[in-house]
């Protein structure tokens, strides 16, 4: 096997571990016993141990920051609640059904998709009543939407402003110009798909982007 193929396989078999790997300078001028000068582009984090929100965390956050009764975030088949079908794929115990006694040192396989599929359907439920019931919007106030269902003005201070309102309740902090821009110019690439209403599915999107990111799913 080719060693680029072993190495993705060994990655897609272990998962992500939150213990913390030594640290290898790659970068140009690396040399032992010297101070790396380059760091590859990645911005160091603040904290010194991230670590995965998991299913129950996950789940109370997301209700928190959309304003969501924490029973209408996730559920599968409009009844299981997410936490509890996909609790082990996001990290949790199942020592009931599945002898899963104790949480797991590595992500799986499934769990990216578990958590997009958790963040999608609350996503999705804070755009239905911000659309349905404009009045009371929470996320997407006064986003106007013509007739067809495009975003009437892409440019205007109100989508800027929920774009702005997505990040801070994700991330908890202010978006750059540069975050901010690149999720307004998503609803483009969103209508050029032929969506029948792209104003909603820019919606939907951007609140996917923000909320399923590294920044939002770790603490």
């Amino acid at each position: 096997m080719r060693p680029e193929r072993l190495l993705l396989t060994c990655l897609l078999l272990t998962g992500c571990s939150d213990t913390l790997p030594n640290a290898v300078d790659l970068g140009p001028g690396a040399n032992p016993g010297v101070t790396p000068e380059w760091d590859g582009g990645v911005a160091k984090s603040q904290k010194g141990n991230l670590r995965f929100k998991g299913p129950e965390r996950l789940s109370l956050d997301l209700a928190q920051a959309l304003e969501l009764p924490s029973t209408s975030v996730c559920n599968e088949l409009g009844q299981y609640p997410c936490q509890t079908v996909h609790g082990v794929a996001l990290g949790g115990v199942d020592p009931y059904q599945h002898s899963v006694y104790e949480t797991p040192t590595v992500t799986g396989a499934t769990t990216p998709i578990a958590v997009e599929r958790t963040v999608l359907s609350a996503c999705n439920a804070r755009v239905a009543l911000d659309v349905s019931t404009p009045a009371s919007a929470v996320v997407f106030k006064d986003v106007t939407l013509t007739a067809d269902g495009r975003l009437a003005d892409a440019a205007s201070p109100a989508v800027a402003t929920a774009v702005t309102s997505l990040v801070r309740r994700a991330w908890l902090r202010d978006p750059t110009q540069a975050e901010r821009d690149t999720l307004v110019r998503l609803s483009a690439d969103v209508q050029a798909t032929g969506t029948a209403t792209p104003g909603v599915a820019w919606m939907q999107a951007a609140c996917l982007a923000v909320f399923s990111s590294a920044e939002a799913v770790f603490y």
